[in-house]
């Protein structure tokens, strides 16, 4: 099931940065919201997939950071205990060697997650969020 109205929360108009320790640019980051009235535990997120002008990213190059820790993407679904408030920004860090270039960059997101108070006969309501957006880097 897709609920539209919920995806302009998702990516909300910012600036990609650049992320850098020590001087070096290791990649860059921005951040989306949990897009539904609710929030959820990470264990709850099925695909969070990423593109940045038309190239989806390699799950293994993304960290997922909220309330102060970051995760490898893999490691979502195994925290059933950490919990996505809809009003919290979770930064998502694309690792590439030198980061992004400034300008404007077409990103991608697909948030596909289960509902976990939303038990139906036939399992849990799954719900994908999709959208695209026109982000400047800086």
């Amino acid at each position: 099931m897709q609920v539209q109205e919920f995806d302009q929360l998702l990516l909300e108009e910012q600036t990609i940065t650049n992320y850098m320790v020590e001087g070096i640019i290791l990649g860059y980051e921005f951040k989306i919201r949990y897009p539904f009235w609710r929030g959820t535990y990470l264990s709850c997120i099925e695909k969070l997939e990423v593109a940045i002008d038309r190239e989806v990213l390699s799950q293994e190059d993304i960290f997922f950071t909220l309330n102060g820790k970051r995760f490898l993407m893999e490691e979502l679904r195994a925290f059933y205990k950490e919990y996505w408030y809809v009003l919290e920004d979770a930064t998502l860090t694309v690792i590439k060697k030198g980061g992004i270039t400034k300008g404007f960059h077409e990103v991608a997101i697909t948030l596909q997650h289960r509902i976990p108070y939303g038990r139906q006969p036939d399992g849990y309501r799954s719900v994908t969020n999709t959208i695209t957006r026109t982000l400047m880097a800086e």
